[in-house]
């Protein structure tokens, strides 16, 4: 009889090969997998988180008094009459829904030194287009300026003194 001999393009054993070939897939479906996850930076929010908003007094010598906080705020929210001292911050958490955007309406007053009325107003919204600090509105000698945050820090609104 004929001896056959059979060479497999240089691969000692055949079960070598087959394990080769699942490590290749098995990279391939990983990177696959990882793609996937970076497609969305945000995820939709999930029933009873948060997102935070933060309100930073960077002023020289006004203390600042919250007058009214209402809307989807985490409970408890602040509590109206809470101060917010120069160089201090305040947190609000706005409640997140899937079904629906949220929002929370924020007040604060104070008196400058020469007793100028100050009124800061603003909304805190939470989802669809409109997400972050929207519609301030100021009156009194400050400037507000408006930071909509990033994926590494939440939005937030700053009070200076006025030039």
């Amino acid at each position: 009889m004929h001896n056959l001999e059979l060479k497999t393009s240089g691969i000692q054993s055949p079960r070598l090969g087959i394990r080769l070939v699942l490590f290749i897939l098995l990279l391939i479906a990983i990177k696959l997998i990882k793609k996937r996850k970076k497609k969305c930076g945000c995820p939709p929010p999930v029933i009873g988180e948060t997102q935070g908003y933060n309100v930073f007094n960077k002023t020289t010598s006004i203390t600042f008094t919250l007058a009214s906080a209402t809307g989807d705020l985490q409970s408890p929210p602040p509590t109206v009459g809470t101060t917010l001292s120069p160089g201090g911050r305040e947190n609000f958490e706005v409640n997140s829904s899937e079904i629906k955007n949220t929002s929370a309406s924020i007040v604060y007053t104070a008196t400058a030194a020469n007793g100028t009325p100050i009124r800061i107003s603003f909304n805190l919204n939470n989802g669809g287009g409109n997400s972050g600090i929207q519609s301030v509105k100021s009156t009194g000698p400050v400037n507000v300026n408006v930071n909509q945050g990033s994926v590494f820090a939440d939005p937030s609104l700053t009070i200076t003194d006025k030039s």
